[in-house]
Order: C-alpha cells, then sequence, then structure tokens
C-alpha cells in the first residue's frame, strides 16, 4: 500500500551507534554516503512529485552571470533563442565555472515553505529539525543552524562544472545531495570528487535514496547527462550553516 502524505516521514535514516564510525568518514575522507538516506516510500513519493511537478525552472551559469527562466518564459522562446542561451551557457574554457540544469526553488523560511506544502519543502524542513542539525553537528564537529537547498533536475546537456561550493552566503558546513533518480552509470550525471591537482577523481552515481553528504570546501562537479539518458537526474542539493 502507498503511504499517503500524512505519515510520510522525511526524517535521515542515520543510526545513532554508526556516528562516531560516519563522524570519522566524514572528517577523514571528506565525504559520505547514507544509504538509504529517506524511508523507501518516503523518497518515491518525493521522486514522484518532482518527476511529475510542472514548477521547474531552467537555470544557467557562465562565470558571474547567472540566470533563471520559468517554463512560461522558456515556451516563449524561440528554438533559435533556445539554442543560443544553452550555447551561453556552455561557453567558456576551463577556468570558467558554468552550468545548467532545472531548478524548483524552496523557500529559506519555515513560513515560506508552510505555505507552499510541497513534499519538497517538507523534506527541507525535516532537515531543519533541531534532531537533524544535532546529528549533522555531531557528524560534521561544527555547530550547524540550518538547512538550506533546492530540487535539481539534470536533463541530456545540462552538467555543472568544476567548483567547491565555497563559504559565501552565510557559513557553508557540508553539502548534501539527495539523489531521486532510479540511474545508469550509462547515462552521466555522475558525481565528482577532484584532488588537489584537477588529475584524478572519484565517481559517485546518483543511486536512488542515497545522499551524498560532504565537508565544504571540497571540489566537484557534475558529468554532462547525455542523450542515452532515459529519465532526468531528480535530486535536492543544499547546504548546512554555521551562521
Amino acid at each position: 500500500m502507498a503511504l499517503t502524505g500524512s505519515v510520510l516521514d522525511f526524517t535521515l535514516r542515520i543510526d545513532p551507534a554508526l556516528l562516531g564510525p560516519m563522524r570519522d568518514e566524514l572528517l577523514g575522507v571528506g565525504r559520505l554516503r547514507l544509504d538509504p538516506a529517506l524511508e523507501e516510500g518516503a523518497a518515491e513519493a518525493l521522486r514522484a512529485e518532482l518527476e511529475a511537478s510542472n514548477e521547474w525552472a531552467l537555470s544557467w551559469r557562465q562565470g558571474p552571470a547567472e540566470r533563471e527562466a520559468d517554463a512560461a518564459t522558456l515556451a516563449r522562446l524561440s528554438p533559435a533563442q533556445l539554442t543560443a542561451l544553452e550555447a551561453f551557457a556552455r561557453a567558456g574554457d576551463e577556468h570558467t565555472f558554468r552550468f545548467m540544469h532545472d531548478t524548483i526553488r524552496v523557500s529559506p523560511k519555515a513560513e515560506g515553505r508552510a505555505a507552499r506544502g510541497m513534499l519538497l519543502d517538507r523534506y527541507v524542513d525535516a532537515l531543519n529539525a533541531p534532531e537533524t542539525l544535532a546529528v549533522m553537528s555531531e557528524l560534521t564537529g561544527e555547530a550547524v543552524r540550518y538547512y538550506n537547498g533546492d530540487a535539481t533536475r539534470y536533463r541530456p546537456g545540462h552538467f555543472l562544472t568544476t567548483h567547491n561550493d565555497g563559504r559565501k552566503h552565510g557559513k557553508r558546513v557540508a553539502a548534501m545531495v539527495l539523489n531521486l533518480s532510479h540511474w545508469h552509470i550509462d547515462w552521466g550525471g555522475l558525481m565528482l570528487f577532484h584532488d588537489a591537482d584537477g588529475e584524478r577523481a572519484t565517481a559517485w552515481i546518483p543511486r536512488f535514496n542515497t545522499a551524498n553528504l560532504f565537508l565544504v570546501p571540497q571540489d566537484h562537479s557534475v558529468t554532462w547527462v547525455n542523450a542515452l539518458a532515459a529519465r532526468p537526474r531528480v535530486a535536492v542539493a543544499g547546504w548546512f550553516y554555521a551562521d
């Protein structure tokens, strides 16, 4: 029987008995995976909501210029205009930070999330619960105060080039990406963690209901989603902040 929205629990599934080893891994390696991250029914319901949503906007960045266009705006663009937009997002060299993917924004304020009431908002509420913030403080060794994040959707041609998330807009302690697609390695969309000289990388497949938790700053990227992808790469990505 499918779980109804009234009983879904979006609390991260972290065994308190494993906090010590998990902290050692996170602080020693800089990253760890939570698998499974959520109760299965909650993850499936969140996946279904996001895959069916009409609230997606296209987000892109080329160097310092960051832009966003909602579905209505995109529908008014001609094929030539859309091609030019995508070419702009991809332009630049290996030193230019670029990305292109779809986004559903989540309010940083609890009252804003309550007013919309998507399951996505309830998931972000759960990450801001005192119990979750206490667990993240234990894992990171810093006093985590809140979480902010948005839903992301990568379709063929979407990407995220190398960056380290920086400690801007408040003190970002750790990033977390909840993967919500049933994915295949041949489709691209892999999260890469880069070494200091950029010569080697550790690749993580965006496996369904697995959360990638990693300390900030840390060089990482998302590889190009290619034409083989049978479905979009959907996730919720954000940061835990210390102030």
